[in-house]
């Protein structure tokens, strides 16, 4: 088959990994000026399942989530498809824990930042199947996103270990028996992984082999007899890790939702000064990156012929099929979907978000400070959204800072700041006061229930990244 050095309008640069399911390149787009992964798979050859695998590639690019791998584009030839996607600069989790075994608060840091992943993924009913360690990315930013979805486990098929593709160390009873997976396999297999990086080893594993009938009958050596002497692991996270080893899917957690709690209410119950240390052990193993790498080969199809699929039957095929008619004709076409679009976003500002109200946050300042360079009271509102975003999976803003955009055709003057207010589910005050060495950074939520309030110490020489953390953790915590 004759090689080319280009996927689509993507330029290859070099090879960053090779394993059973595909390849993983490094890729250059010129018209964004990026760089991107793309992993290419095998088409299977009959037509039902090439639909099918299609069908799941477009389904893992609609998730939406600063935790997973983001998909940017499908290439389709005949024999192929390339996912092209999110480059993640930095190393896996495989690498690192080849390395060294991390602190508690960087095992928090990577069990939090995957249980969101999958919250996220259990909003679109998908499910991962393969959280083995090189699916866990550490970015250069000390921050973990899961890549992998989905499409690995082999579109079409019964689920079960022949068909999956899964990796053993990412093995759930039910999996291996072919039984129908939830959410919860995947906390199983998260369980798994975090008894690895505490206990040094994985459960149910015998001198580095599988143990299939320790897997489905017996439970694995209790965490606390594994983990080193000086590592000192809340009784709440082993417990909660116990409870994701069950055996019987009805006896885990139904959902992430407890498992994010027991690790915030972990992460908040340590010192300040052993905050987010990932970045710091993780550096040594991140990749090098050379702008002397020579592209590699990759199948030829997927170069020249190679067409993106995620527009298939879109907007912009059909602007395309009207580029031969009238200047009226198109002009007519062009309100069409103008309309259409509007109706679509009206309706996706009703449904499936919850509707919060920010307040004018007070910052108050004692002194001059040497504060980090890009914070704001726009940037505070912003990580406060995020970490909402993450929580409640999609929230629609009002307030005078950060409100969601609306095109507002007619309003008369009855609509005031007051009415808007009365529409939200929820509202929240942030407060921020900084004196001669630290900041107390404020937020409380008022909502049908009642109202919660949470506190957090801020100091003017930490960076920007763990002022986030921070605060997204106070956020987090008023659920």
């Amino acid at each position: 088959m004759r090689g080319d050095t280009r996927v689509g309008p993507y330029r290859i640069l070099r090879l960053i990994n090779r394993g059973g399911q595909g390849s993983v390149y490094l890729g250059y787009d010129a018209r964004l000026r990026r760089r991107v992964a793309i992993k290419i798979y095998d088409l299977p050859a009959g037509r039902a399942a090439r639909n099918a695998l299609l069908q799941e590639a477009r389904t893992i690019a609609s998730l939406d989530s600063p935790r997973i791998v983001q998909v940017h584009d499908i290439i389709e030839s005949l024999q192929h498809v390339a996912l092209v996607m999110e480059y993640v600069a930095g190393c896996d989790l495989a690498e690192f824990l080849a390395v060294r075994q991390p602190s508690l608060s960087s095992v928090l840091t990577i069990a939090a930042d995957i249980a969101t992943a999958l919250a996220v993924a259990r909003q679109q009913h998908i499910v991962h199947g393969d959280i083995k360690p090189a699916n866990v990315l550490i970015a250069d930013n000390g921050r973990v996103k899961l890549t992998d979805f989905g499409i690995a486990r082999g579109v079409g098929q019964t689920d079960s270990r022949q068909s999956t593709g899964a990796s053993l160390v990412a093995m759930s009873p039910e999996l291996y028996r072919g039984e129908a997976l939830d959410v919860r396999s995947d906390l199983f297999v998260l369980g798994c992984l975090i008894y690895r990086m505490l206990g040094g080893e994985s459960p149910f594993f015998s001198a580095g082999q599988l143990d299939v009938q320790w897997l489905l009958q017996r439970p694995p050596l209790p965490l606390e007899d594994k983990v080193p002497a000086d590592l000192d692991v809340p009784p709440q996270l082993l417990a909660l890790v116990a409870q994701l080893l069950q055996k019987n899917p009805q006896q885990r957690p139904r959902n992430t939702h407890q498992v994010r709690k027991v690790l915030r209410d972990c992460a908040r119950a340590m010192p300040l000064s052993q905050g987010n240390n990932l970045l710091r052990e993780a550096r040594p193993c991140f990749r090098g990156e050379s702008p002397e790498d020579i592209p590699p080969q990759v199948p030829g199809a997927l170069g020249r012929a190679g067409r993106s699929v995620l527009g298939r039957g879109g907007v912009s095929n059909y602007w395309t099929s009207l580029s031969h008619r009238s200047r009226r004709t198109r002009s007519f076409a062009a309100v069409s979907i103008l309309c259409l679009v509007i109706v679509a976003a009206l309706s996706a500002l009703q449904q499936g978000q919850t509707r919060i109200y920010i307040a004018a946050p007070t910052l108050r300042l004692q002194q001059a400070q040497a504060l980090p360079t890009d914070l704001s009271v726009a940037w505070v509102v912003e990580e406060v959204k995020t970490a909402l975003g993450e929580q409640l999976g999609g929230v629609h803003v009002s307030g005078p800072v950060g409100a969601t955009p609306l095109a507002v055709y007619h309003a008369g003057e009855e609509r005031s700041q007051g009415q808007t207010q009365q529409q939200t589910e929820e509202q929240f005050d942030i407060d921020l006061r900084c004196a001669a060495e630290f900041c107390a950074f404020a937020i409380s939520r008022e909502y049908a229930g009642g109202q919660r309030h949470r506190q957090a110490l801020l100091f003017p020489d930490m960076p920007l990244e763990r002022w986030s953390d921070i605060i997204r953790e106070a956020t987090l915590a008023l659920y």
